[in-house]
């Protein structure tokens, strides 16, 4: 190709058309300009292409870590939530004298519990240690995450006041009182030992002013880390929406309920929705296991029932739908509705042992 437009350049110079050689010198320069142009803006094409990948990939992981944080928050908050009566009951507890206490009640005066929670930071220590935070273009999104980590600091540091005051003032003083000889699974070991042994004393541990304000500063640190960790998964709820949007994925239902909305409402928003261009997840696995999240709470019977309801109605042809609904109808109490619903589901799955096995009982 070269070779060709060198010879027509040679030939106009030979013939003395060089008016006409230098439009054509022209146009040859402005064709290579236009070539080099193309190529640069391929270039760069594959580069952004390249780059948006590789944010995918960066986000994806994150999304994993920080789904995790939310799982580990939600049972943090759980725990602590189920701790608080426990140190109440210690406070019900003083002044009273230990024969009004059985087995059980000195297990709780004397027990110190505590769970730490494993935060799932390997991307984002990662992002923090490179270069790779310029990959994210949100930059909403980039705040949140390099603020993040003063929130893991934080819940940590609440913690580690709890730990201090478990093992520096609690523990003393319980095993002050308490005789860990007398308590221990092992007493066989130290047969000898026993009859010379020291018993507890659990009317000095009922009546220690001590043990009381101990117990009333862990319930006060209690609540103060129940605070601050319901705030920290506000942040973590928002990364991970945040995350979910940059990588097109439909939003879970916690937004719409956190944000005020009815079931009703919420369940209304989703029978709405196109199952092709969704912004919130109506997958049959999400509304199943959201069902079942209500379904094993107190009092929420009837929102775990309009949830497998939907279900049923937006996959009409699974069995499982069907099995789960007629699961949540027998804890409602409508056995004739369950019968039909576990029928309905071994007409889609015939080899449903379990179906199977309800039909058996209530039928």
């Amino acid at each position: 190709m070269i070779k060709f437009f060198r010879n027509i350049r040679q030939k106009m110079l030979t013939e003395n058309k060089f008016s006409k050689y230098l439009l054509y010198a022209i146009g040859e320069i402005i064709l290579v300009v236009i070539g080099i142009l193309i190529a640069l803006s391929l270039n760069n094409w594959n580069e952004e292409k390249k780059t948006i990948a590789e944010e995918k990939v960066l986000l994806s992981s994150l999304l994993e870590d920080f789904k995790n944080n939310k799982l580990t928050i939600e049972n943090q908050i759980y725990w602590y939530n189920y701790f608080i009566p426990f140190y109440e009951s210690k406070l019900h507890y003083m002044g009273t004298n230990a024969n009004e206490l059985n087995q059980g009640m000195k297990d709780t005066l004397i027990s110190k519990v505590f769970m730490n929670p494993i935060f799932s930071i390997g991307t984002l220590n990662s992002i923090t240690n490179s270069d790779q935070s310029e990959l994210i273009q949100n930059t909403e999104l980039k705040r949140m995450l390099n603020a993040y980590t003063s929130g893991i600091d934080l819940n940590l540091k609440r913690l580690e006041e709890i730990d201090e005051l478990r093992t520096k003032q609690l523990e003393p003083l319980i095993e002050s009182r308490v005789s860990l000889l007398e308590r221990t699974i092992n007493k066989h070991k130290y047969a000898d030992l026993l009859p010379n042994a020291l018993t507890s004393d659990y009317n000095a541990l009922l009546n220690d002013v001590k043990f009381q304000n101990t117990l009333l500063k862990m319930l006060e640190l209690i609540n103060r880390y129940i605070s601050d960790t319901n705030n920290f998964l506000e942040k973590t709820d928002t990364i991970v929406e945040l995350l979910q949007t940059e990588l097109d994925i439909p939003l879970i239902w916690d937004v719409l309920l956190k944000s005020g909305k009815t079931i009703d409402q919420v369940i209304e928003i989703a029978r709405q929705q196109d199952k092709n261009d969704r912004l919130y997840d109506i997958s049959e696995t999400y509304i199943n296991d959201l069902g079942y999240r209500f379904l094993n709470t107190d009092d929420k019977y009837n929102v775990a029932l309009k949830l497998f309801k939907l279900n049923v109605e937006l996959y009409p042809n699974s069995w499982n739908t069907y099995e789960s609904y007629g699961e949540c109808l027998l804890k409602v109490g409508d056995t004739i509705s369950a019968i039909k619903a576990y029928e309905k589901s071994l007409e889609f799955n015939p080899e449903s042992e379990n179906a199977k096995k309800v039909l058996l009982v209530i039928k």
